[in-house]
């Protein structure tokens, strides 16, 4: 007799499994442990096979005698049920009543999507990573993007990942390291190593050619050299006092090139750092890259600007204080867009917040300060046993030194007018 729901509701387990019989090979498996799955045992092609349609009562009777009633319509035609009733998808549409000729065609035009899906092409891939990766844990997605975008996608944008080889891809790393030098070409081969890693991840290929071509077989990555040119001093400045924004960033990176510091030197500095009568800021080892101590000899505009900056931040405790909270000292990154306005309108390329420290070293050595004086100032480490006594021996060099600089860079700003009209006027 064919099972009611009251029954398999109340069926409990014994001491061996149990199994209820609902008629025409349907049953209701009841093991030890209690648990009730349903289950069909038939024969195919002169083999045994134990089909599992779920357990009670996830799978109620009703639902039981659906995907029971289509496994036999399949074994029938000599079909293994198992093709389709171990997809999800089809399994929904059978317990919502459509017929085996729909199913098939969903089933169908699921395979052909994923046959396009592994035909998928580069630039697909592309804007999948970017989409799905990159805009949420890169600081500047866009701009650290450029390479895919100006350099793979016209060459191999429109081929499917699979089409792409280790020679294609070298061919074209090699034409771009002639073209745009060793930095751009292992910059591109870093970032087709990174789409290709992330679509062989999600199946949309099958090899990554990118890690068949050594990085070394492309050229060492060197250091940057990027440093501005006087005229381009005099744009940047210009052009950073313009643009609008929040005046405390314009401040920031005037003083980030006039004291030749790192960007994070200054945004996490607290003002108990600070003794602005006598001119010195002693930046902690914990906050120095090498962890040593460094000491900025202040000169007039530096101290001008902090106490501006002492201004704007409304009795903050930090020198860069969050817009928002004051209380919370600012993200460098903060410094980013103010820095990339003022770049764009002064018509400057390939230009960091960081090289303003290359600009500053650059231009001290060409205007006759001692190397020593300058690397002390950048608080980079000296060699020898003028490294031992940097800091002492050079003070006076080095506040003459950044006095100087600061009076250049303000000269360069178009004989003072920018400076007067609009660095000395509050925000």
């Amino acid at each position: 007799m064919a099972l009611t729901e009251l029954q398999c509701s109340r069926a409990k387990p014994d001491s061996k499994e149990q199994l209820l019989s609902d008629g025409n090979g349907l049953n209701l498996l009841i093991r030890v442990k209690g648990t009730k799955t349903w289950v069909y045992q038939f024969r195919l092609n002169g083999s045994k096979y134990k089909l599992n349609y779920g357990n009670y009562p996830a799978i109620g009777l009703a639902d039981a005698r659906k995907l029971h009633a289509f496994a036999k319509q399949m074994l029938a035609l000599g079909q293994h049920p198992a093709e389709l009733l171990e997809n999800d998808e089809a399994r929904r549409m059978i317990l919502a009543g459509h017929s085996r000729s729909e199913i098939e065609a969903v089933q169908y035009q699921a395979a052909l999507a994923s046959q396009q899906a592994a035909r998928m092409t580069f630039s697909q891939a592309a804007q999948r990573y970017k989409e799905e990766w990159v805009d949420h844990n890169w600081k500047s997605p866009d701009k650290g993007f450029a390479p895919v975008r100006l350099h793979l996608e016209p060459k191999i944008g429109n081929l499917a990942l699979d089409d792409i080889d280790a020679p294609l891809l070298r061919e074209l790393l090699y034409d771009l390291r002639e073209r745009r030098g060793v930095q751009a070409s292992l910059s591109t081969h870093g970032w087709a190593t990174r789409v290709f890693g992330y679509a062989l991840e999600h199946n949309w290929c099958n090899h990554n050619p990118a890690q068949q071509i050594k990085a070394m077989r492309i050229g060492q990555r060197g250091k940057r050299t990027r440093w501005l040119t006087v005229p381009e001093i005099r744009r940047y400045l210009a052009a950073l006092y313009q643009v609008d924004c929040y005046r405390g960033y314009k401040l920031a990176l005037h003083l980030l090139l006039m004291l030749a510091l790192r960007k994070n030197e200054l945004v996490g500095a607290n003002w108990r750092e600070f003794d602005l009568p006598a001119g010195e800021w002693l930046i902690p080892k914990e906050r120095m890259k090498g962890k040593k101590e460094h000491r900025v000899f202040l000169p007039r505009q530096a101290i001008a600007i902090l106490q501006e900056l002492q201004r704007l931040g409304d009795n903050s405790p930090w020198v860069m204080p969050m817009p928002t909270d004051r209380r919370r000292a600012m993200n460098g990154n903060n410094l980013n867009g103010a820095h990339a306005a003022a770049i764009n309108a002064a018509k400057i390329e390939d230009y960091v917040i960081h090289d303003h420290r290359h600009t500053a070293s650059t231009l001290l050595r060409e205007m006759g300060n001692l190397p020593e004086v300058v690397e002390a100032a950048l608080s980079h480490a000296i060699p020898g046993i003028a490294g031992v006594y940097a800091h002492a021996q050079y003070k006076e060099q080095r506040l003459a030194m950044l006095q100087s600089w600061a009076d250049f860079l303000d000269k360069t700003m178009n004989e003072q007018t920018v400076i007067q009209a609009t660095f000395r006027k509050l925000a």
